[in-house]
């Protein structure tokens, strides 16, 4: 019963992503970046593209884009996955469409902006919702899976890179560079939400006291810490290289017993986007 009360509350908590997801990505482009000519790359961009000549509905003509992918994408998506993403992806194409709001600003530089950073935010959502709205990255899958040597990240590229050229002469150049800007926003935005803010740093500590060292995190701070073996190949010794994952907020005192312990210790800090486990997020 409570395996089955979480997987029920698992469930709604994607589908509520994922409801918030497409709803905040159409927001981005209903509000600032189709009425302002900002082709900000994908399907959706190649839409306002044809908009403009054709008058065709932006949402449309990224969803026919789109059908085509899934039907022949579906059977390595997986039947779940794929309907899942079908049918975001129809919806989106439909909010952007018909949802009734206008838009919220006019001024170029603004419109970039925030459409860029609330529409990556929706397609975050959209992701970790469980689902794909499709677009640029599916056809690259799709390519790549046909042709190895191509990767998904050139199709992508490629796609998104010809979308805002073409804007430039469709609209002008002032528009493809706010262009260039928000889709850069819109990228970082949706990694940000997919992955989470850096809350933690992952610390590497080499030194000959490493025995000492992990001994005070663990006494002191309550904190696991990873013994891994190396060797100096300049030395030739073996020696044990200790890596601690830790808040933000308890760095100042890892590097105090450190220092303490060996202030010629050899320390490599690095950002940790997300850790599961044990003093920090559950991995469920």
């Amino acid at each position: 019963m409570g395996k089955r009360l979480a997987w029920s509350e698992s469930t709604w908590f994607q589908w509520t992503q994922l409801a918030a997801g497409l709803l905040l990505g159409a927001l981005g482009y209903r509000m600032f970046l189709v009425p302002n000519d900002i082709a900000a790359g994908g399907f959706t961009g190649i839409g306002q593209l044809v908009n403009h000549f054709l008058s065709w509905p932006v949402g449309a003509v990224a969803l026919a884009l789109n059908v085509p992918l899934f039907a022949l994408s579906m059977g390595r998506l997986g039947l779940k996955f794929g309907l899942k993403s079908l049918l975001a992806s129809v919806a989106l194409s439909l909010l952007i469409d018909h949802l009734p709001v206008g838009p919220f600003t006019r001024d170029p530089i603004l419109a970039a902006i925030f459409g860029g950073v609330v529409a990556g935010a929706g397609f975050g959502l959209v992701l970790r919702g469980g689902a794909t709205t499709g677009g640029s990255d599916m056809l690259g899958k799709l390519v790549s899976s046909r042709v190895p040597v191509v990767t998904v990240g050139a199709v992508t590229f490629t796609v998104d890179v010809l979308v805002i050229a073409c804007s430039a002469f469709v609209f002008d150049a002032d528009k493809a560079l706010l262009a260039m800007v928000s889709a850069f926003l819109m990228n970082r935005m949706l990694d940000g939400v997919l992955t989470g803010p850096s809350r933690a740093k992952a610390y590497y500590i080499i030194s000959p006291h490493s025995q000492r060292i992990a001994q005070r995190i663990m006494e002191e701070m309550d904190r696991g810490v990873t013994g891994l073996a190396g060797r100096g190949m300049y030395s030739q010794k073996d020696m044990t290289i200790l890596m601690c994952v830790i808040g933000r907020l308890e760095a100042l005192q890892l590097r105090r017993i450190v220092s303490q312990v060996d202030p010629e210790a050899f320390v490599i800090v690095t950002d940790v986007h997300e850790a599961l486990g044990e003093g920090f997020n559950p991995n469920n």
